[in-house]
């Protein structure tokens, strides 16, 4: 009977420390988790801001080109309009000077939108 009792304890007290032992471990493993949860955001942090660098500087880029190419395209026009003469010349000038104007808006509209999705880029 002694050795029972003693059994016994020995069970309760090794389920004990086995208890403290677990506990130990499962907050190991949180802090583990918690670290690796802080990497990994980091990482996902910098991957997004790499993603949104690279998207700013595409959106500057685009701009730039689609800014050479309406400048091209106003020169050729402006061209153009110096084959003519008085009134229609005139008229050739405004007609390429508003079209210029607004192409150029609109490059400006495009590229302020992909730098605005780019800062909200997740």
């Amino acid at each position: 009977a002694e050795a029972r009792k003693e059994a016994s304890q020995d069970v309760s007290e090794a389920r004990q420390d086995a208890g403290k032992i677990e506990d130990k471990a499962d907050q190991k493993v949180a802090a583990a988790q918690d670290v690796y949860a802080k990497t990994d955001e980091t990482a996902r942090a910098k991957l997004t801001q790499a993603e949104s660098e690279a998207m700013i500087s595409k959106a500057h880029a685009d701009f730039d080109v689609a800014m050479v190419e309406a400048n091209g395209r106003h020169a050729i026009a402006i061209e153009k309009c110096g084959q003519l003469t008085d009134v229609d010349k005139t008229a050739c000038l405004s007609t390429a000077d508003a079209d210029f104007a607004a192409e150029q808006a609109a490059v400006t509209a495009t590229r302020d939108a992909a730098l605005v999705q780019a800062e909200h880029h997740d």
